[in-house]
């Protein structure tokens, strides 16, 4: 049975990485721990989606092959002069899988939620795909990378990612059309919540919240070319 991949993502994303991030998409610890928590579950809802539909699920596919060595030279990827071009070539990635309208809606309820500037959320979004992507190729071990594994392996998930939206996220993405309130999602976890205010990361203690949040919860395409 396949891990849970929010929480193999959030392992993989160690405090010094998170810090990483943080600094080159210009936001603190802090609020970059709190971004990270509600990113990889909203990206990965997100890439629920497309591999629901079929040529969705075989360029997620495609990108999860060409991923597969992204883990296990991630923090080459973070080091200082090549946090750019992965930012940049993340994005491209990030367009072609989800179209830039999804995209931007993302990058929009990502920045809205932890209350920073569109470009940084978007930059984050650009960091983190790799990373995402290569969690997915990694979960099919020694079966073959394509369509229908994939989105079987997205579609087993969808209870793990519901769990881990923060409370507020997941109505941010349903807003945004990202989400379905009335389908599987709700069905899932989210619709269960009580229904709260959305935090954002200028609230006082909603950092803390949110990355406490994360916490519990405990990439070869050829964008991503050396």
């Amino acid at each position: 049975m396949a891990s849970n991949l929010v929480s193999l993502v959030m392992q993989i994303m160690t405090p010094d990485k998170i810090e990483r991030i943080g600094a080159a998409v210009g936001v603190d610890r802090n609020v970059a721990q709190c971004a990270v928590g509600a990113s990889v579950p909203g990206l990965l809802a997100a890439l629920s989606s497309v591999a629901s539909q079929p040529r969705g699920a075989q360029k997620l596919a495609d990108a999860a092959e060409s991923q597969s060595d992204t883990l296990g030279s991630l923090a080459g990827m973070l080091a200082g002069g090549r946090q750019s071009s992965v930012m940049e070539k993340g994005s491209r990635m990030l367009s072609w899988l989800l179209g830039g309208g999804n995209r931007y809606a993302l990058t929009e309820a990502v920045g809205k939620f932890v209350g920073v500037t569109r470009r940084a959320s978007g930059s984050l979004l650009g960091m983190l795909i790799p990373v995402v992507v290569g969690a997915i190729a990694q979960q099919q071990g020694a079966r073959p990378l394509n369509a229908g594994s994939v989105a079987d392996l997205l579609a087993a998930q969808k209870g793990n990612i519901a769990a881990a939206l923060p409370p507020g996220f997941g109505n941010l993405l349903a807003g945004a059309g990202l989400l379905d309130p009335t389908g599987s999602w709700a069905r899932s976890g989210p619709a269960a919540r009580p229904q709260t205010p959305t935090p954002t990361a200028s609230e006082p203690g909603a950092v803390r919240r949110i990355a406490n949040n994360a916490t519990h919860i405990a990439p070869r395409v050829m964008f991503l070319a050396a």
